[in-house]
């Protein structure tokens, strides 16, 4: 894999892109998109508003376990 990030300066600039020499005569793919702070904001908001709805829809499920205590020889009595 070869990556190069680059800021183009003006509209419709050709950009020198070099490939090293053992991809000559080999088919190569070439994507280009911009990277950087912008995009994260906007996946925190999908990723908080997706916990949002899912925590909105689970909460009328939540039970009080605050005074809960395991008993052992209750779980085991099968009324044998």
């Amino acid at each position: 894999m070869y990556r190069k990030i680059f800021t183009p300066s003006e509209q419709n600039s050709s950009i020198p892109f070099t490939i090293p020499q053992e991809w000559y005569g080999r088919p190569i793919e070439i994507i280009a998109f911009p990277v950087g702070a912008a995009e994260l904001p906007q996946q925190v908001s999908v990723e908080q508003s997706r916990r949002k709805k899912r925590e909105e829809l689970l909460d009328k499920y939540l039970i009080d376990l605050s005074g809960f205590k395991f008993n052992r020889d209750e779980a085991n009595d099968y009324g044998l």
